[in-house]
């Protein structure tokens, strides 16, 4: 009888050590939005690189201090990866609940304004007073805003002036002077000009309003680049690498204007500091140019749009706590502390006063920035579609057939207009 209840007793301690271990491991790895007590958890997802992390991290932590009842289940990585799941998440409808995203994507997810949740609603936990109404218009669609916009971005031209000195050159303002610099840089295997493929559609694009005064979009948002135009694109690109204007796309990386190997590169104000600084660690001098323009063009042809934005999920089953975690990252003191400029000049005023209260208002996305409103009447506002990788990387990636004599002119432009209108 002693003998049962032993193995009675030693039964029982193995199923308590057994539920001891289910309750341990379910609090080590959280599968439900509902944590201990009355804390719920949401996701915040983002993209970018170690430091930018890190600094998002200690945010978020600080965060969940202030705000003990929200755990903040964070989701990053690099840009490709986070692209790619982000396709995922829209389409499975499981998207985290609060979101960097990038200004194409209205259009790509919620062209009718049901892709992301309605921040309208949440006026009570988010403070929009931070911004004007035509800043809150660009994450507006149909009625409903879907975003809100963290600094806006303009591509802009970054130069190492040491190097243009020493040629006796001026930076350039028109498309001639890169030309003539070019004559001039080639003979020592330099180039005035190199940059990624998305800047050089948006260059491209840049010089074909300037010439032809058209409207690359249509009133409704759609593309409105027919054949003939697109070969006019294709012509000038292929120019500025005959002629030694530009270093190949697949040639050029940042390291290429930190060295002095490429003159002057085209990026938007929020990468300026990944540009110049490395370019001012090596002893040049940087200068930031005017936007290149042909002499008696009718438009300006560079466009101004969103850096990044943040967005809440449509799907999100706690929106409050969504919306102060936004809230907090758009126009929270500790946040703008530790992301300062890095995603840009914040449009936020509450952001803004307290970067200048801690004199942080300072380097080179502030100085691209003071461009951008310098030119702030001259400026287009950029449609969605131009950031579509249909569009712009068609272009790059379709060009090469040209280029590298695998297809006729004609069989090229044909082959960039498929893809650039495909659906």
């Amino acid at each position: 009888m002693k003998h049962i209840i032993k193995n009675h007793k030693r039964g029982l301690s193995v199923l308590m050590m057994l539920f001891l271990l289910f309750v341990i491991s379910g609090c080590g790895e959280q599968k439900t939005d509902m944590a201990v007590g009355d804390t719920i958890t949401i996701e915040y997802s983002w993209w970018g690189d170690d430091s930018r992390n890190q600094y998002t991290l200690d945010a978020v932590d600080i965060f969940e201090k202030e705000n003990p009842e929200i755990n903040v289940k964070c989701k990053y990585g690099v840009w490709n990866g986070y692209e790619k799941r982000q396709h995922i998440y829209m389409k499975s409808q499981e998207t985290p609940d609060v979101m960097l995203i990038n200004y194409g994507w209205l259009d790509t997810y919620s062209s009718d304004g049901s892709g992301f949740y309605d921040l309208n609603t949440l006026s009570d936990y988010i403070d929009f007073e931070n911004y004007t109404e035509e800043e809150l218009a660009f994450g507006t669609k149909n009625g409903k805003l879907n975003a809100v916009p963290i600094a806006f971005n303009t591509e802009t031209f970054y130069y190492n002036e040491t190097l243009w000195n020493s040629y006796g050159l001026s930076i350039p303002r028109t498309w001639d002077d890169l030309f003539d610099a070019a004559r001039i840089m080639s003979k020592d295997g330099v180039y005035p000009l190199g940059m990624t493929k998305k800047s050089l559609f948006f260059m491209l694009l840049s010089h074909y309003i300037q010439t032809t005064g058209n409207d690359p979009v249509k009133s409704d948002g759609t593309l409105n680049l027919n054949k003939e135009q697109i070969g006019d694109m294709l012509d000038f690109y292929k120019e500025l690498l005959d002629k030694k204007v530009l270093m190949s796309v697949d040639s050029f990386n940042r390291n290429a204007f930190a060295s002095g190997e490429v003159g002057g590169t085209l990026a938007w104000v929020s990468d300026a500091g990944g540009y110049c600084d490395p370019l001012k660690e090596n002893g040049y001098d940087v200068k930031i140019g005017e936007y290149i323009c042909e002499p008696g063009a009718k438009s300006l042809g560079w466009f101004v749009k969103p850096a990044t934005m943040y967005a809440i999920s449509n799907n999100t089953e706690h929106p409050e706590a969504a919306a102060k975690l936004l809230n907090y990252l758009l126009n929270g003191e500790e946040m703008t502390l530790r992301q300062g400029t890095e995603k840009g000049v914040p449009i936020s005023s509450s952001a803004l006063a307290v970067l200048d209260e801690h004199d942080m208002l300072t380097g080179f996305e502030v100085q691209a920035d003071a461009m951008r409103k310098e030119n702030s009447d001259k400026l287009s506002i950029m449609a969605p579609i131009l950031e579509s990788e249909d569009v712009y990387g068609s272009f790059k990636s379709d060009s090469d057939y040209y280029l590298y004599d695998k297809l006729s002119r004609d069989e090229t432009i044909d082959r960039i207009y498929s893809d650039m209108y495909k659906k």
